[in-house]
């Protein structure tokens, strides 16, 4: 979400002798390939199927029937879905609705992944290997597939057909829709890796090092996972490319393999040794993580133009192209201290 914040802080580096790796890992990949910046939705994914098994036990916990869990996990996808379409609407001349944007995606991956949450690890895991399976053999398997193949760059595949069909347009950059399924299969890795991390909190150990023990096992498990998911994403994308406009299989894998090695860093650090002060200007942004998403997909673009009258002066010391850099940091600041501002008075947004 800090990422996010930061506005693709690097990107203006293109092309400069020295930068131009750290700029193209702040730019989405033109169609096949990965960067950190295409891992930015994925990690957000993930990280909400992570929190679910806690906020599912919690409820029920408090005496929460199965039905009215559902309805809360219903409602929160339809006030995801909600903001997400209001947000796409932020200077708009139309209405047009879509359902490419991380949040619409969420909802969707959410209010399906709700399912198979409270049942243990084997379900979560057949339902996305039964989604990764079943949405590889409909893209490879239709008559909406152009000349190129299944893969080729372009709306000649069933998840532009589809788009056609249900908005009367297909979404720039050859993005589809249809890509919330396997971002469903990535939601409900990141709720087999909450499973895990919860059980090391309410798995019944007795005592400190039962714990420790405990956190230490789930770190080797996660590990383990995480660098799997990377192989098989790499293996499987000699035939079937990584791709993220579409959330092709091996991209899932791919980089549901690099989110779970995330998680890792920050449970390692944080839980199993003990270091928490580092990461509170991060606790400060995902405690009000909607409220941070607004703030970054709203008003960078206007901080940006309204600051070029107060540290225009910058661009001759700097550079032409470090200017838009301290620009987005100056934001990603500007936006912490918002936050910063909530947090102390406990004001926290939620869908």
């Amino acid at each position: 979400m800090f990422t996010l914040l930061c506005g693709g802080i690097f990107q203006s580096l293109k092309g400069l002798s020295g930068w131009n790796v750290l700029a193209r890992q702040n730019e989405h990949v033109e169609w096949a390939g990965c960067t950190y910046w295409d891992l930015i939705q994925p990690s957000f994914t993930f990280m909400v199927g992570v929190a679910m098994p806690f906020a599912y036990a919690r409820r029920e916990a408090l005496g929460d029937t199965w039905t009215k869990r559902l309805g809360h996990a219903l409602l929160r996808a339809f006030n995801l879905m909600l903001i997400g379409v209001l947000l796409d609407h932020f200077g708009a001349e139309k209405v047009q609705i879509g359902f490419i944007r991380v949040l619409q995606q969420i909802a969707i991956s959410y209010g399906l992944s709700f399912f198979f949450v409270g049942r243990g690890l084997r379900a979560p895991a057949v339902a996305a290997a039964v989604l990764l399976v079943g949405y590889q053999l409909l893209w490879m398997h239709n008559p909406w597939n152009g000349a190129g193949g299944p893969w080729a760059m372009g709306n000649e595949n069933i998840g532009s057909a589809f788009d056609r069909w249900l908005l009367g347009r297909n979404y720039s950059g050859f993005y589809v829709g249809m890509n919330a399924i396997p971002a469903t299969a990535t939601m409900l890795f990141g709720v087999m890796a909450g499973v895990l991390v919860r059980r090391t909190v309410d798995g019944g150990a007795e005592d400190a090092v039962d714990r420790g023990a405990a956190k230490r096992k789930a770190c080797a498990v996660l590990l383990g996972a995480g660098l799997a998911g990377i192989a098989a994403g790499l293996a499987s994308s000699a035939w079937f490319p990584m791709i993220k406009r579409i959330w092709t299989p091996s991209f899932a894998l791919y980089a549901g393999g690099w989110t779970t090695l995330m998680l890792i860093a920050f449970y390692w650090s944080i839980e199993v040794m003990g270091w928490r002060r580092w990461s509170f200007p991060l606790v400060v942004v995902g405690t009000n993580s909607i409220a941070a998403y607004v703030l970054g997909n709203s008003f960078g673009g206007w901080f940006r133009s309204a600051s070029n009258a107060w540290i225009g002066w910058l661009k001759a010391p700097l550079g032409e192209a470090w200017l838009p850099v301290a620009q987005r940091g100056l934001f990603a600041l500007a936006a912490w201290g918002v936050l910063y501002w909530l947090w102390r008075r406990k004001i926290f947004f939620k869908a």
